[in-house]
């Protein structure tokens, strides 16, 4: 046998092992992704259109949005302080719930990703008279910038496509030595386009 042909045979088979192997990949990350909602052609909205509860110490309100996307990526969420004292919100205790059940701590943009890890992200302190408005996400629904893309401690955050059904956030509060939590949901519906 010529080696060089033996070469150039163990090389052509190394590379169709590769290209097979790559194509495998994608099928099963594409089947173990896919969440049966296709985006092609369907159409996203959500009842209500946001949540809202009102208390004569605060006013809280949550918003889901699309951005620039073409389904429900984020949240949007607001609390009023209308008390005269500070109202603190507890990241590491608030959750994304789907189904009425808890699916994971809340993110949002500059939060530090090992903050989250070791459930220590800083309180936010709202004070009185004043409005804190953020944009959350669910932390099992999103993807974190490459670490080479890394500056300062802060990563940025790719939402992800909220699932149909009864999607809501608990928000929970610290008011004059008491925690309040909030349970602020929607349903998140997806219809085929005529």
């Amino acid at each position: 046998m010529n080696y060089s042909s033996f070469s150039i045979r163990k090389a052509d088979s190394m590379s169709s092992r590769r290209a097979i192997g790559f194509l495998l990949s994608v099928c099963l990350l594409a089947l173990g992704c896919g969440n049966g909602q296709s985006l092609s052609g369907t159409v996203w909205t959500a009842r209500p259109e946001f949540h809202e509860i009102d208390s004569p110490q605060y006013n809280a309100r949550i918003e889901p949005q699309k951005g620039e996307y073409p389904y429900y990526a984020f949240f949007l969420f607001t609390l009023r302080n209308l008390s005269d004292t500070n109202i603190v919100i507890d990241w590491n205790a608030s959750r994304y719930m789907f189904d009425g059940k808890p699916r994971g701590p809340l993110v949002f943009e500059g939060i530090d990703p090992a903050t989250i890890k070791s459930a220590t992200i800083p309180p936010q302190t709202v004070a009185p008279g004043k409005t804190f408005t953020c944009r959350i996400m669910p932390l099992r629904l999103i993807a974190w910038s490459p670490l080479r893309q890394q500056s300062l401690k802060e990563r940025s955050i790719t939402p992800g496509m909220f699932p149909a059904g009864e999607n809501a956030v608990r928000i929970v509060l610290f008011h004059t030595g008491r925690s309040i939590p909030l349970t602020l949901s929607f349903q998140i519906i997806g219809k085929r386009a005529p």
